[in-house]
């Protein structure tokens, strides 16, 4: 068994991550075989022109694929796809701790119980019934 393979970095525009997501929910109708498919598409609030632009390009990056006339996220489309949407998540935790920390003279209790909450050592549970002293 082979050591697993780190992920590589991928760069892609606003909206390349756009349609990127949007494939990880549901499949569509591939724009370039019809009419149809490209109503579908713009109704999905995807730029049909940007989309047109970008799939060669995705299916280069072998993040999407086409498949009997339908865009799919291929695995690895979806590993980077939820990588990045960890790595928003793991950003956005970091930043309440960060409030908190930054507003702790205020509420040192409330300040460590959210920093403690953010890195994973308490409970939600735990947080809440930790000491509050009224201001």
């Amino acid at each position: 068994m082979h050591p697993p393979t780190p992920l590589p970095y991928v760069d892609l525009s606003d909206a390349q991550w756009q349609l990127l997501a949007q494939l990880v929910s549901a499949g569509l109708p591939d724009p370039a075989s019809s009419q149809d498919n490209a109503e579908v598409v713009a109704a999905c609030g995807l730029d049909l022109e940007q989309v047109h632009a970008d799939v060669p390009f995705l299916t280069w990056l072998k993040l999407i694929e086409r498949n009997d006339g339908w865009l799919v996220v291929s695995d690895f489309g979806a590993a980077v796809h939820y990588r990045r949407v960890h790595e928003s998540s793991e950003l956005r935790l970091s930043e309440v701790a960060r409030l908190a920390g930054a507003n702790e003279a205020a509420a040192p209790q409330f300040a460590r119980a959210v920093r403690r909450l953010a890195q994973g050592s308490i409970s939600f549970a735990e947080a809440l019934s930790s000491p509050r002293h009224p201001a």
